[in-house]
């Protein structure tokens, strides 16, 4: 209680010299706090966060999440059966185990969390094995399917919070599945 009672005497005490400075009201809103850093020992001046606005802006917020949900869409897709007619009996002359495929995209799925893992889902490595490459070249092959074909249908009848901000990135990332080497942003 005398804590409170401490802090209502001084700020009574500090409201008269406020009130002879002439402030508007726009300026307290954009107020800035001065802080010493811990590491330094610098002050270091930083704007306070009006209540109520995000920390991010509209555009980055709708894109934050698109390669995690787009990767994840397609990993669906191809363990459902809609996908059963559009995968090829052979890729690159080889033969694939599409159970195994499959297995392998189930465990990969829930672990995909952004750019990095949808990244590394699509591009061939040199350390990979041969039946890891064929692996990423169907699911390439399979992706571009969903994205062409599939993907507005995901898109309208889901969840999803920036639908039109999603259809238009559509491209965007079938682009960035054809050369998964130039995949580092959406923007």
């Amino acid at each position: 209680m005398r804590l409170l009672k401490k802090k209502i005497i001084l700020a009574l005490k500090a409201k008269p010299s406020m009130e002879s400075s002439s402030m508007s009201m726009s300026m307290t809103s954009k107020s800035i706090s001065k802080k010493s850093s811990p590491k330094t020992g610098n002050t270091v001046s930083q704007r306070k966060r009006i209540p109520g606005c995000p920390k991010l802006k509209y555009s980055n917020r709708c894109l934050k999440n698109v390669a995690k949900n787009y990767g994840r869409a397609i990993c669906n897709f191809i363990l459902s059966d809609i996908a059963d007619p559009y995968f090829p009996l052979q890729v690159e002359g080889k033969s694939v185990d599409i159970r195994k495929f499959r297995e392998l995209i189930k465990e990969r799925k829930n672990k995909l969390d952004g750019i990095e893992d949808f990244r590394d889902l699509l591009l061939i490595k040199e350390e990979d094995s041969e039946e890891m490459a064929l692996y990423k070249t169907l699911f390439k092959i399979l992706g571009e399917i969903f994205v062409k074909y599939f993907s507005v249908n995901w898109i309208c009848s889901g969840r999803l919070n920036y639908k039109m901000e999603y259809l238009k990135v559509r491209n965007k990332v079938l682009r960035r599945i054809r050369n998964p080497e130039l995949f580092t942003y959406i923007r």
